[in-house]
Formats: C-alpha cells, structure tokens, sequence
C-alpha cells in the first residue's frame, strides 16, 4: 500500500515537472526566434549565393559552410555551431571576407589601425582574430553600429549580439549594391546624408554624431567686411578664402591637401589641448606652470614667448583675484571643419564648460564690460571676451573658432576668441 502511495505520488510530480516545461518554453516563442533571427547556415548559403559560389561536399551538412569553408571566408574555429543564430560581430566578420573575396583588400592599413584604435568603442570584446575583419566591416560600410551620443566619435558594434534575418539579408545585398552601404569620412567615423545642416553644401560631410549647431554658422569671410584704402574689396574665392569642402585647393602654403593629409590630426589633438588647458583652470592650484604648460604646448606661444608671458602673468594675477574656477566636460572638434581665410586656417570647436567662481559678474553690463575687459579674467585669450547670458554653475554649449597660427616654419599653434556675443550674431538664421 505505502508504494502505491509513493509511485502516485512520484507519477503525480512527473506531470507536473513536463507540464510547467511546456509552460516555460511555449512553441511559439521558438517559432518567432526562427523568424527573427538567421541562423549560421541560413546566411550561409544567402552569402555563397549572392557571390556565386556553390555548394560542397565536406566535413559539414551544409554544403554552402563547406563552399565558404573551402575559400577561406569561414575558418576552422570561427564557429562551434552551425546551427546557432549568428551574431553580429560573426556577420561582421564572413561580410568582410566575402567583400576581400570579390574585391581584395583595398583599404588603408593607417585608417584601419586608426579605426581599430579609436572608431568602435567596444572592440576589445571581440575576439582577437576576429578585430581586423570586424573593423574592415564597419570601414566598408556594411554595419554601422550604435552611437554612443552626441559628438562621440566612436560607436559600439555589440558584437555578440544576435543579428536580425532582415538586417543580415540586407548587408548580404550590400556587397554587389556599393550604394546601400553606409558612408564613412576619411577618419573611419559615420556620416549622416539626411536631416542636414543648412550649411551642409559647404563641408564636404556631415558626421552622424555632430548636431546641425556645430555646422550652421557664417564663416568669418562671411562675417567681416575686407577693405583696401578704405574702400570695401570684393573677396576672391580660393584667393582671399575657402570653405571647408575647398580648403584642398588652396595653394598659400603650396601643396596644402598634403600638408593637411599629414598634420590635421596633430592639428586636432593640439587645439583639444589647448582648449582644455584654457577651460579647467582653478585660482587655488593655478601657477608658473600653467603658463610653461601654455607655452611649450603651443608654437603660437612659443614664437613670441616674452611678450605671451607677460599677457598670461597678467591673466594669472587677475584670475586669482577674481577667485576664478572654470571646467570643462567636453572639447569637440572634427576635421572637416577646417577653412581658410586670409592666409590663416580656422577650425570650428565645440566645448561644453561652466563658470564655477567669479567675483566679476557673467551679466554685467556691456559698457562696463567694454570698459574693463573683466571677462578676460575668467578666460585667457589675446581677444576681447565675453560670456554675458551665461550664469555661475550652468552648463554653457560655446561654439567658437580656433585659429591656427602660421609662420615661416608652416601651419601650428592656436589661438580663439571667446565673445559669445559675436558668435551669436554669426549662427545662422532659420
């Protein structure tokens, strides 16, 4: 009787236990992952297909793994699974070796050790051997990640997540149709072709993660008024200046398009710096060696270092008695910003800073401004400066012009006007 009673109850719990399987894993659910996701063999043989290669026989079921497998664009361990979904890091990598398949390997080995270096955030999760091809993908077009947010310059590729059937057949189709990849600027990051600037004509791209406020302001050739004896000039187009889509063409300084192949990332890196040593200063630490780091780090300086020193003794004195505390979150620039005007290259930076610490007041008024020049105790510049519509402890979005200074030895060093006002007057209107 007692096993009776234990066997019911045993046959009882077996019933159970299937029934809430059932539960957990209904048919349907798994239904509809087949039909959202591609599994490795299914995009197999859409890949061999779309690049004319047929199926095999081999050491897999799938004649198409074996076709791939067969002319290197599947290897050995890429895969423990032929079955499983794929992922988008593994769609990544075949789309590239189909693409060097068709095509060879064309792109420069400087822009994909920069792209692998600085142009997908999250690359160090994908498995080593698989880095370069992953790379090479994003370059070309294919997947173009996620932003990060605005003014990032990198995206996150989130390799190891499942890729989508129709996101996958979509990129297959890319590599006979080169007009439905995504575009990418000359320093591997993505450009937008829709919702553009009004400025847009004038830059020879847009960047994805760039806003139309970086974009949409009148360069100073715009802005000023060249006279000659007095008497207003009409300027000359590559002449007198040049937008940033013609900047190439200037031949000022000679073969310019070379030169600025060779140092607009130095250029770049540079001006980062220097905004960044002008927008975190602090009355309480700052010192001599503020004004050596100035100096050293910028050729502007350094050319005329006695009487730069004395206008940044002068700021250090007066920024200490104006109890001065600047930060700074962020320094955006991009190359393509880049412009000539009258024998000088400006580029156009954003900065996100905030005025912690002032005895002078941010909103004083503008006579007494103009009067005083009290604002070049907050921020050092050569140039009249002011920061009026702007309050102690709020987040200012500043967008403003760095000049790059040139002399016998070439284009270096920079220097940038802080008049919010002025910058107003040239954002250009709706």
């Amino acid at each position: 009787m007692k096993n009776n009673i234990i066997r019911i109850i045993f046959a009882l719990l077996l019933m159970i236990i299937i029934t809430a399987g059932t539960i957990i894993i209904p048919e349907g659910r798994a239904t509809e992952a087949a039909t959202t996701y591609i599994t490795v063999e299914a995009f197999s043989k859409a890949l061999a297909d779309e690049i004319g290669i047929y199926s095999v026989s081999g050491s897999q079921l799938s004649g198409y793994v074996n076709a791939l497998i067969e002319k290197g664009i599947i290897k050995e361990d890429d895969f423990s699974s032929y079955t499983g979904y794929l992922t988008r890091g593994d769609a990544a990598v075949l789309l590239n070796r189909a693409d060097e398949y068709l095509y060879g390997d064309k792109l420069d080995p400087e822009l994909v050790q920069l792209a692998l270096e600085k142009r997908i955030s999250d690359i160090n999760k994908v498995k080593e051997s698989k880095r370069l091809d992953v790379v090479k993908c994003y370059l070309k077009g294919y997947i173009k990640g996620y932003s990060n947010g605005t003014y990032s310059t990198d995206r996150a590729m989130k390799g190891s997540s499942k890729i989508t059937k129709d996101g996958a057949l979509s990129c297959i189709k890319m590599l006979q149709n080169k007009n439905l990849r995504a575009k990418i600027s000359p320093d591997g990051q993505l450009i937008r072709t829709t919702k553009l600037p009004k400025y847009a004509k004038y830059f020879p791209y847009v960047l994805a993660s760039f806003p139309n406020e970086y974009y949409d302001w009148k360069f100073d050739y715009e802005w000023y008024t060249w006279r000659e004896n007095g008497k207003p000039i009409e300027l000359v187009n590559l002449e007198d200046y040049a937008a940033p889509k013609d900047v190439d063409k200037v031949t000022y300084h000679g073969d310019f398009k070379e030169i600025k192949k060779e140092r607009l990332d130095t250029w770049i890196e540079e001006a980062k710096i220097f905004m960044n040593n002008l927008l975190n200063v602090d009355y309480r630490t700052m010192n001599e060696e503020w004004i050596d780091m100035m100096i050293e780090s910028n050729d502007a300086y350094s050319f005329n270092d006695e009487m730069v020193r004395e206008y940044m003794e002068e700021y250090l004195q007066g920024m200490k008695k104006n109890k001065t505390v600047v930060e700074c979150a962020s320094v955006d620039i991009d190359g393509s910003s880049l412009y000539y005007f009258h024998m000088t290259y400006y580029l156009r930076v954003h900065v996100k800073y905030r005025v912690i610490s002032s005895v002078v007041s941010l909103n004083m008024e503008i006579n007494d401004l103009n009067e005083t020049w009290a604002h070049n105790n907050i921020l050092f510049s050569q140039y009249f400066v002011n920061l009026r519509k702007s309050n102690l402890n709020e987040w200012h979005d500043g967008y403003y012009e760095i000049l790059l200074a040139n002399y016998a030895d070439g284009i270096s060093g920079s220097m940038v006007r802080f008049d919010d006002a002025m910058y107003r007057g040239k954002k250009v209107s709706e």
